[in-house]
């Protein structure tokens, strides 16, 4: 690490302090980059601090991957660390680094050939680390073999274990060396929809994401969430420990802490642990908290000579916040864009970083050495002779996995606004072709990037489709397939689903009642109408307000027949969230005497609009019945999907994903629609949090009977602002139970509790 720094002059920003941004840094400047770190938080109050950094092949003790692609990256990403801790050691040693080399022991309840996962991780590493050997003759004698029902097998290596409070800092003080310039601020807007202002303001060519749980909102990834672990310190007298002993999580273990985790940090301290709780953000936790206890006993019970070891009485008790998403760690560049992201590794940011930081030099020079040496798009992955289809999307909450729309035989092709594509979790990117951002986001723009994508690649309109599940962009889809001559529903049908005005003009001559209205086309028609009935003695309401309870509609239509229908109760009306208070739905069960009602009240609906409606995809319909009536009013019909969670809750319930199925529709597929067994349905709600003015103090995980998926938008001491509108979410949840009973009243209990707190910021 002492050659000469090669030179250019390309500035990247990094946005981030702990070990991912650090090591991203150095990789970047040593490969000639000029680099911006911009951080609120630096060694010591980092999560990094609190990492166990025992290097592991991928699975780590600690932690399980969400995806294959994410493991089978991981171990490429590992060995890069692994020989670069073993250069770092050579060149500056343990004390000035915190880097020491040392011996892992891994033990297992049964014979690795009894366990198919074990035993291919010890195969794939047996050969790539040093000093490794198998067998229960390296057991130590002072280790109970029957501890937890017998230890049946074990293997060891030589892995690089880290002191963090000496290696953070020494990387702090490293890139400030090698001449990356340090400046302390909290970056908390979505890169994506700021691009270009951050770019221009750090000077920079490329903008690089490593902000742990803060990509919550530097991202938008709402796939993320914490997972906290916990140390328990002690000293290390006599230098008793001496190397790593490590137990994984039993899979069909109830215990959720029987994970057996010791790790000599340095020479004087040993930390103990395995607590990964998944959702938790409180990191107040001490020995009197039972599965604390219950942690520090296990490793004791299971290392005697732990016993005589006095605990750190500084710090006793270490806890940090492990950033994960759904698909583990994120190291990927944001298609079309300057952005790089590099977060998301859980309990494994140590073992990772340096490999992590490589592949992001790779990127970010593969994405330079194309801007100077521009190549045609058609060297890309379209195929003119497969079918190519083009999803239009703006801003709507739809989370479409592309993974069930894509095929061998398609190309896709994602066009979309700035705001619209940072709504797309990364983990999707693989499945797309292409991204074009098309600002303005309009019919024009979108009609000559269409144009010019067919150009490029040699496309011939009649292999291509033209879709959304977007709200905001369906009547735009239906004018540029008008403008294209491609099929699919025009502008004629659509706009009453677009335009409530429209709509209620095709239902004029029907017996479907709807809201009372008045239509102003211009500021000074209102005012003359005012000013026309100032002395009326008359009553007017601009918009009817009804009491009522609201429900809302799912209809799936194939080949103009409808073959799926599902109905919903919502708790308050939409507008009430942006007053600061929850909303939410519930299923409406196939069993209730509403349900009947539902479907007809809806089937008449789509016979009664004067310009028919779509015959192939999911239609959505919004209809209150007043508290002293029967009879339903019809409020709003959208062609398209219920919003995300209300698809979630359907997929819970019966299996069927209506995103996906609406673009699949549209597309021309003919989908089969096949629901889950009727003893695995269960009953399913969701409930939206709005944000709230301050800085996030506290969260806390709901605690409930049923099953909840927790989706969130927030993270610990972000600064908020009060919610404007329907898309300033806090935190999205999903419950489902099979007892309809209890999740009436869990659903309940997540509209009337508020999961977090925050306080006002006066500075």
């Amino acid at each position: 690490m002492n050659n000469p720094l090669p030179k250019n002059d390309t500035n990247i920003l990094v946005i981030g302090a702990g070990v991912s941004g650090l090591t991203t840094a150095i990789c970047l400047r040593e490969a000639g980059f000029n680099v911006v770190i911009v951080a609120d938080r630096f060694a010591p109050d980092l999560t990094s601090i609190v990492a166990g950094a025992l290097w592991e092949w991928p699975p780590a003790v600690c932690g399980r991957h969400g995806s294959p692609r994410s493991l089978e990256r991981s171990k490429d990403w590992c060995m890069t660390t692994y020989n670069k801790f073993k250069k770092i050691h050579t060149e500056f040693g343990s004390e000035k680094t915190g880097i020491y080399l040392r011996d892992g022991y891994f033990y297992f309840k049964d014979v690795l050939e009894n366990r198919p996962a074990d035993l291919s991780k010890m195969n794939e590493l047996k050969d790539k680390v040093d000093g490794f050997e198998r067998g229960l003759h390296i057991v130590k004698k002072t280790i109970d073999l029957n501890f937890q029902g017998g230890i049946k097998d074990a293997y060891k290596h030589m892995a690089p274990m880290t002191n963090t409070d000496v290696y953070m800092n020494w990387l702090l003080q490293y890139v400030k060396d090698i001449g990356c310039e340090i400046i302390q601020e909290k970056i908390t807007v979505n890169v994506v929809q700021n691009e270009q202002e951050l770019l221009s303001r750090f000077n920079a060519r490329a903008i690089v994401n490593c902000a742990g749980l803060g990509s919550i909102a530097t991202t938008g990834d709402s796939s993320m969430y914490p997972v906290r672990g916990a140390l328990i310190r002690v000293k290390n007298l006599g230098k008793v420990v001496k190397d790593a002993h490590c137990i994984s999580h039993e899979e069909s273990s109830l215990n959720e802490q029987d994970i057996i985790f010791i790790v000599p940090r340095g020479d004087d301290l040993v930390v103990l642990g395995g607590l990964t709780q998944q959702d938790q953000w409180g990191t107040d936790l001490s020995l009197e908290v039972p599965i604390i206890r219950q942690m520090y006993d296990g490793c004791l019970e299971f290392l005697p000579e732990l016993k005589e070891l006095p605990l750190d009485e500084k710090e006793p008790v270490r806890t940090g916040l492990r950033p994960l998403t759904s698909e583990n760690v994120c190291v990927e560049r944001v298609l079309n864009t300057h952005i790089f992201y590099n977060y998301g590794h859980g309990g494994s940011g140590v073992t990772l970083s340096w490999g992590c930081s490589q592949e992001i030099v790779h990127l970010v020079q593969q994405m330079l050495c194309e801007e100077a040496n521009p190549v045609a798009l058609r060297s890309s992955k379209i195929d003119s002779n497969k079918q190519t289809v083009f999803v239009l999307h703006d801003m709507f909450l739809s989370k479409t996995d592309f993974r069930h729309i894509c095929s061998e035989n398609r190309n896709l092709v994602l066009l979309c606004s700035r705001r619209g594509f940072s709504e797309v979790v990364p983990s999707q990117y693989q499945y797309l072709d292409i991204v074009q951002i098309v600002e303005p986001y309009n019919l024009q723009n979108l009609f000559q990037t269409y144009q010019q994508i067919k150009t490029d690649y040699k496309l011939l309109d009649d292999n291509c489709r033209i879709v959304t599940n977007d709200e905001y962009s369906v009547l735009l889809t239906a004018q540029l397939r008008e403008a294209l001559n491609l099929p699919g529903d025009r502008p004629t049908m659509i706009q009453q689903f677009t335009d409530k005005s429209y709509l209620k003009s095709a239902l004029k001559n029907s017996l479907i009642r709807v809201p009372k209205y008045l239509i102003f086309a211009q500021d000074h028609d209102l005012k003359a109408w005012c000013e026309s009935n100032v002395d009326s003695d008359s009553e007017f309401e601009m918009n009817e307000f009804i009491r009522g309870q609201l429900y809302n509609t799912s209809v799936v239509l194939k080949n103009g027949q409808p073959c799926y229908f599902a109905a919903c109760k919502q708790y308050r009306p939409n507008d009430e969230f942006i007053y600061g208070h929850q909303i939410g739905n519930i299923i409406v069960r196939e069993e209730e005497p509403e349900f009947q009602k539902l479907w007809q009240f809806s089937s008449d609906v789509l016979e009664s609009l004067e310009h028919n409606y779509p015959k192939n995809g999911v239609l959505n319909i919004d209809l209150l019945i007043p508290s002293l009536s029967e009879e339903a009013i019809l409020m709003k019909v959208a062609a398209r999907p219920p919003e995300a969670l209300v698809s979630r809750m359907f997929y819970i319930y019966q299996g069927l994903r209506l995103n996906e199925l609406h673009l699949q529709l549209q597309i021309g597929d003919s989908p089969d629609i096949i629901l889950k067994d009727r003893n695995e349905w269960k009953y399913s709600a969701s409930s939206i949090h709005p944000k709230q003015n301050g800085v996030v103090t506290e969260i806390e995980k709901p605690v409930l009977e049923s099953d909840v998926e927790i989706y969130w938008q927030i993270y610990l001491g972000e600064r908020l602002e009060k919610s404007q509108s329907m898309r300033d979410i806090a935190i999205a949840i999903v419950l489902s139970h099979h007892d309809f009973s209890t999740l009436q009243e869990e659903y309940q209990v997540a509209n009337s509790t508020n999961f977090y707190n925050t306080e006002k910021d006066f500075f």
